[in-house]
């Protein structure tokens, strides 16, 4: 077998394996425990930050900007709106986004984003990027659940303070 010819197949069976990793990923069935979505740019501090998680007392907290760079506000969830978190991971097929997004050529400039979820049986989605995002409106419905959801929070102390 010639170099070229074996190059080749070895290029076709790295893209079967990654095909069918891809493949396998699905949904965990357990209840998700935690949440956090950032995205931040150039400038000093988050563009957005918003998290879900439970506080000392075993209670699900959601902390999270009303809008872009600002202070963020604190309110605590029912068992519901955790579920529409969880509704949301599933209906835009979140839990299968790749754990990197980078752009095809180098960007010195922009924005980057972190998305994480984990779930009761250790289940974790972990996937962020640079300058490039996932199919799908996945993270801009989380963004948007979370500045919904803290309309009548309590402001709490900034990062920076």
């Amino acid at each position: 077998m010639r170099k070229a010819e074996l190059s080749i197949i070895v290029a076709m069976l790295g893209l079967l394996v990654t095909w069918v990793s891809c493949a396998t990923k699905k949904m965990p069935e357990a209840e998700l425990v935690s949440l956090r979505y950032t995205n931040t740019g150039t400038m000093a501090g988050y563009i957005y930050e918003g998290e879900m998680l439970k506080d000392k007392n075993g209670e699900m907290v959601l902390r999270a900007m009303k809008e872009s760079y600002g202070p963020l506000f604190e309110k605590r969830l029912t068992k519901a709106e955790v579920q529409h978190f969880r509704k949301i991971i599933e209906e835009e097929k979140m839990y299968a986004y790749k754990e990197r997004y980078l752009p095809r050529m180098q960007v010195l400039d922009g924005e980057m984003w972190g998305f994480d979820a984990m779930f009761a049986d250790g289940s974790i989605i972990d996937s962020s990027g640079s300058n490039e995002w996932p199919k799908g409106n996945g993270l801009s419905r989380i963004r948007s659940y979370m500045e919904e959801l803290v309309q009548d929070g309590v402001q709490i102390k900034q990062i920076d303070e």
